[in-house]
């Protein structure tokens, strides 16, 4: 499911003519940082905000 709702999201932002797309998700969630990592995304940071440890990463479109 999380690749299928990926993939739309990517064609979405590509047909939008995006060049980049970023999401964040949960330091915990190992599994979901290792799948965006498959897909192609890279790690731009981390951070703590309301009291929870992020994961942002973004994919190059182009």
């Amino acid at each position: 499911m999380g690749r299928s709702l990926l993939q739309a999201a990517e064609s979405m932002a590509r047909n939008a003519s995006y060049r980049l797309i970023r999401l964040y998700t949960n330091e915990a969630m190992t599994e979901n940082i290792a799948l965006y990592t498959r897909r192609g995304y890279i790690e731009t940071h981390r951070a703590e905000e309301n009291g929870l440890r992020r994961v942002y990463m973004e994919k190059d479109l182009s």
